[in-house]
């Protein structure tokens, strides 16, 4: 007689579980910079959970990196708005001097979680002006918003 399984549990696909080990930390290290860590935890999670729900449009995509990378820019920029000077900086710019001059990742690295080459990346951070490069490096996340009990 053939025994049901126990567990109900979905399996995600191999190359979506390499995905996230890949870009998890630096998905949340961008999401901190931006929020306190349990909000910024819930909104990884979040972008997580809409990327494997969307797995196959994202693999499909010419650039997958650049595709779910963009999910997550979208969600932070909806938790908290961009500060100040930052706020006419192009979106691709402002990614890359976060990641690069307020995480400090390289330009490979951060080239590498935002789907761009890194040439692109060194590009962007070298021909921000001197006060975004400021900015930038003095973000603060927000203070956690309080929710309606």
């Amino acid at each position: 007689m053939r025994r049901e399984p126990t567990g109900l549990d979905p399996a995600l696909p191999p190359a979506f579980e390499a995905f996230c080990v890949l870009n998890r930390d630096s998905y949340l290290d961008y999401a901190r910079a931006h929020l306190p860590p349990q909000q910024a935890h819930r909104l990884v999670c979040g972008v997580l959970g809409e990327l494997a729900v969307g797995w196959c449009d994202i693999v499909s995509n010419l650039n997958p990196s650049g595709k779910a990378w963009t999910v997550l820019r979208a969600r932070v920029r909806a938790a908290v708005p961009v500060p100040g000077v930052l706020d006419s900086c192009p979106a691709q710019q402002y990614d890359a001097l976060v990641l690069h001059c307020r995480l400090g990742y390289s330009s490979t690295a951060a080239a590498c979680v935002m789907g761009l080459d890194a040439s692109k990346v060194r590009y962007l951070v070298l021909s921000a002006t001197p006060a975004r490069r400021h900015a930038v490096r003095h973000l603060a996340p927000r203070p956690e918003t309080l929710r309606a009990a």
